[in-house]
């Protein structure tokens, strides 16, 4: 799903120590179980997938398996029909200047020339921060399996319809102010994928963050859009990943996994961890 896969590229600008390196983190509560919460990069890259098996002992263990979203054949028809309206007014929100470079870029992305006037904004914004021809299944997507075919009960953070909304109700001006920098700087969008993957490889979400602080650039205008497109998409759902995980974590023996973004800085899910009383280790 190309929401889902987009996530994991908008990372806040400064984590803050303790949790600028590490995926993998122990989580205790009281005397409940011991959790493991992980830090996906929504991936299919073969490097990326070789990191599933390593996890597969923590799922098998696991009383409740948490990923981020479950990306099901339900899941991707509901984004899909979100992703397009019957109106083909993308080129004017969008104005003649820019167009020509969006649908370019969008054409990249594998998007007919058809169907590219109907993409809402924020779709269309979405389909530019993927990496072009991006590899399937994603690492998250084999978690889900694995959970699945060991028997474990699958409680996925958010649905469909909460990360769409994390972007489409951004103000207007926000997502065309995007979508128009992302094709104009689609091609150092895409260089940056590589670093991205070689410090996640490195369990390094501080250098995460530093590659996608130097993508967003010194323009004062996009910062500020960019500021609530981070807070939308992480700020706000970080709140929502802590108080839908510390029930199960209460309980005990969960596995969860999401993108790693979601780990790290002051208001990342670490920390409101922390501060809700948990102790939070890393492993790896």
């Amino acid at each position: 799903m190309a929401l889902a896969t987009a996530l994991p590229t908008a990372l806040p600008a400064a984590p803050t120590a303790p949790y600028d390196h590490g995926l993998l983190w122990k989580i205790t509560l009281g005397d409940a179980p011991v959790s493991h919460l992980f830090g996906t990069l929504h991936s299919g890259e073969p490097r990326v997938l070789d990191r599933a098996a390593p996890l597969y002992t923590y799922i098998d263990a696991a009383r409740v398996f948490m990923p981020e979203l479950v990306a099901d054949a339900d899941a991707v028809n509901a984004f899909m029909a979100a992703s397009t309206s019957d109106a083909d007014d993308l080129p004017k929100k969008v104005g003649r200047k820019h167009w020509p470079q969006v649908s370019q870029k969008l054409a990249l992305h594998g998007v007919d020339e058809r169907v590219q006037p109907r993409l809402r904004p924020w779709a269309a914004l979405v389909t530019l921060l993927q990496p072009v021809g991006g590899a399937q299944p994603t690492l998250d997507e084999v978690l889900v399996r694995r959970a699945r075919a060991s028997g474990r009960k699958i409680l996925p953070i958010e649905n469909v319809q909460e990360q769409i909304d994390a972007i489409a109700r951004l103000p207007d001006a926000t997502v065309m102010a995007l979508l128009i920098d992302s094709a104009r700087r689609h091609d150092a969008i895409q260089a940056g994928v590589s670093p991205m993957t070689d410090a996640w490889l490195a369990g390094d979400t501080g250098e995460l963050a530093r590659i996608n602080t130097r993508l967003i650039g010194d323009d004062k205008a996009l910062r500020r859009h960019a500021d609530l497109f981070m807070q939308s998409l992480l700020g706000q759902r970080n709140a929502r990943f802590v108080e839908r995980l510390l029930p199960q974590i209460r309980e005990g023996g969960v596995f969860a996994a999401f993108g790693a973004s979601h780990l790290t800085g002051p208001e990342g899910v670490l920390a409101r961890l922390l501060q809700a009383g948990c102790t939070t280790d890393r492993i790896a």
